[in-house]
């Protein structure tokens, strides 16, 4: 009896490509509405640069069912280039967790905030609520840039629910990681809020177990109630919006003393330049 393969084929991915004037060539999937949400997303997440020293945006990957894969290129006017690839795969089971009742919510962000240090060993990471508060932070314990990583925590913030916001949530399910000359960056979704985390290197498999114990531990209604912390940056500056597709957020004017100093080499005051 011949024995017939009932396995679905894996459908082939998606490939496309995005010019600096925003010319799209190939299939995104979704009519040109994933390239000009991905081109936002990275112009976004480019402006780290100049808040934190990380370098140039290099890569975007999404851990998700549906995976998007972007390799980013820049201009010499800072204008965007995108070479991605976006493949369907199977649903991803998250990770059970038990949590035991009965601490408040600054102490499980507090637990959260610890744990992402230990499993990810991370430079720094961050809570920030949708309506644009800090309420949980690690960053090193001693050196001269503390004072500055934690200033520069609710812009980088504001920026990390943007790329959240930019992106269907089918393609960030887990996490969106953003790769730069001198680390990467985490960022997931914890209901309307958002954990974000610096870090020389990420691996994908450890971070999807570290988010699903952060989504467990955190209930996004008490993250909203959570107190503000301190971090030497008193408001967010007014809101200037970019060129966006609608679903994307506005972004806020940066000072231009942070920025242009990041012009000056040096190494990122936020982790260590990979070898």
């Amino acid at each position: 009896m011949t024995k017939h393969d009932v396995t679905p084929p894996q459908q082939p991915a998606r490939r496309f490509t995005v010019a600096a004037d925003g010319t799209t060539k190939g299939d995104d999937g979704a009519s040109g509405g994933l390239a000009a949400s991905l081109r936002y997303a990275c112009r976004v997440a480019g402006q780290l640069e100049f808040l934190t020293g990380a370098g140039d945006l290099e890569w975007v990957s999404t851990v998700s069912s549906t995976t998007v894969t972007a390799r980013v290129g820049w201009t010499l006017a800072r204008e965007v280039t995108l070479s991605a690839e976006v493949e369907a795969g199977e649903p991803r089971a998250s990770k059970e967790f038990t949590v035991v009742g009965g601490a408040d919510v600054h102490a499980a962000l507090g637990h959260c905030m610890q744990r992402v240090r230990q499993l990810l060993g991370t430079h720094w990471s961050a809570v920030i609520t949708g309506d644009k508060r800090v309420v949980g932070a690690a960053v090193p314990q001693s050196g001269s840039g503390v004072l500055d990583s934690m200033a520069a925590l609710p812009e980088v913030g504001v920026r990390a629910l943007a790329v959240l916001g930019a992106l269907e949530e089918r393609y960030r399910e887990t996490c969106v990681l953003l790769d730069y000359q001198r680390g990467t960056m985490l960022v997931a979704a914890i209901g309307d809020h958002a954990l974000y985390a610096f870090a020389d290197k990420l691996d994908a498999r450890v971070v999807s177990e570290v988010v699903d114990e952060v989504r467990a531990i955190l209930v996004p209604a008490q993250v909203a109630d959570a107190d503000t912390i301190a971090t030497g940056q008193e408001a967010i500056d007014p809101v200037e919006p970019v060129e966006t597709p609608p679903v994307a957020a506005p972004v806020p004017v940066q000072p231009a003393g942070m920025r242009f100093r990041a012009a000056q080499p040096r190494t990122s005051r936020w982790g260590r330049r990979r070898d």
